[in-house]
């Protein structure tokens, strides 16, 4: 958010944070919201999209890994909407009863909200919600609707929220977030990603027709039923058709996402002095706002390029490739038998060493046996 954003809306805090916080959120909050506004605007239902986002806290290190939709009571004369506190309580303790090992607890609330920040109509459901979970450090995070369309550089249509005390008043601090996800949430991304390249819109059409013209379209469809049968057999696609368009679609939206993160690299390279990308002569400093981290990472990635460029596919580079192959085997099979064959030696030098210890502790105990009996017929 810009501050110039943030200096318009008296809600948000333009002071900068006094303590770092740490906030990764989990791909399944973003599909459990994204379900529910779906459902809630094809059901042209009425009133907030308000839920509940529940993680772990460790100091200031905050999780968002699950999230589910809160239950409205009825609005007040104001227009003022406010959770149903029964409803609430039971939903939080049935996912703790869930979610025990390892213990998660309330930790934001979603909703949706303009660009510039929190409203004031968000205030009391916060409120709300601090006072039935106890504590004052609930999280606002707020969904962009009119940012869905405009994908700028792949930026989540997302803002989160801390609230903060200013005095008697009460504002909020943004906090950046980074995404987090799991083995089982990559899974679970993957299907959605796959079942949405099939998806289609149903569109409603105004108004609804009477009895007795929806008998007259049912026979005029019998009787169209001859001639429309072999086009629907025709656009029918089998699961294989459906698996590849899937994964085409996947690639190309993968395709297009890296076009957009090279473009803005390219941007951002191009808005640099000279002196930083390709004049190391020039003595000019760098800008204050130069971000070296990210300079540095630019330059990693493009000092990996070589290794994924394929090389020249000649036929002499593949047989020697081939030799270098075959002689890297070779090399491998013959340390390994030099390093088999020296193990065994060692094993018979052992075994060797124990064979002539053992019959000079044989032939020891024979010659003083063999002398007792010379000197007993000496003395007879």
């Amino acid at each position: 958010m810009s501050s110039e954003t943030a200096t318009q809306n008296p809600l948000v805090s333009n002071k900068p944070a006094e303590t770092s916080l740490t906030i990764q959120l989990h791909p399944l909050v973003l599909l459990t919201i994204s379900d529910y506004i779906t459902r809630h605007t094809l059901r042209r239902q009425q009133g907030p999209v308000i839920g509940a986002v529940i993680g772990q806290q460790n100091g200031r290190h905050i999780t968002l890994e699950h999230a589910y939709e809160c239950l409205l009571a009825s609005a007040s004369a104001d227009g003022k909407y406010l959770l149903d506190p029964a409803f609430f309580e039971e939903r939080l303790e049935q996912y703790r009863e869930v979610h025990k090992e390892p213990q998660l607890e309330l930790v934001a609330i979603f909703m949706l909200g303009p660009s510039a920040g929190p409203q004031p109509e968000h205030l009391p459901v916060l409120q709300q919600v601090q006072k039935l979970v106890g504590s004052d450090a609930v999280l606002l995070l707020l969904f962009h609707p009119e940012q869905v369309d405009q994908q700028d550089g792949g930026k989540l249509p997302l803002a989160l929220y801390e609230p903060v005390t200013e005095g008697a008043q009460s504002r909020f601090l943004e906090r950046p977030f980074d995404v987090e996800t799991g083995e089982a949430e990559m899974i679970g991304v993957d299907f959605v990603a796959k079942g949405g390249g099939n998806a289609s819109a149903v569109i409603d059409q105004a108004g609804s027709p009477s009895a007795e013209s929806s008998k007259k379209a049912k026979s005029k469809g019998k009787a169209k039923d001859g001639e429309d049968g072999g086009n629907e057999t025709a656009h029918t696609l089998s699961a294989e058709d459906e698996e590849l368009i899937s994964s085409l679609t996947a690639r190309s939206n993968a395709i297009k996402m890296l076009n957009q993160r090279l473009q803005l690299i390219q941007a951002y390279l191009s808005s640099l002095p000279a002196s930083i990308l390709t004049d190391a002569k020039e003595t000019a400093p760098a800008p204050p706002d130069t971000n070296f981290a990210l300079l540095r990472s630019i330059n990693a990635m493009l000092s990996r390029l070589p290794l994924l460029t394929p090389t020249n596919a000649s036929e002499a580079n593949v047989q020697q490739a081939a030799l270098s192959g075959r002689q890297d085997v070779h090399l491998t099979s013959l340390l390994a038998a030099l390093t088999q064959t020296v193990s065994e030696s060692q094993g018979l030098g052992s075994r060797f060493q124990d064979v002539q210890r053992e019959r000079a502790s044989k032939e020891r105990p024979v010659n003083a046996r063999g002398a007792a009996p010379e000197m007993d017929m000496s003395r007879s």
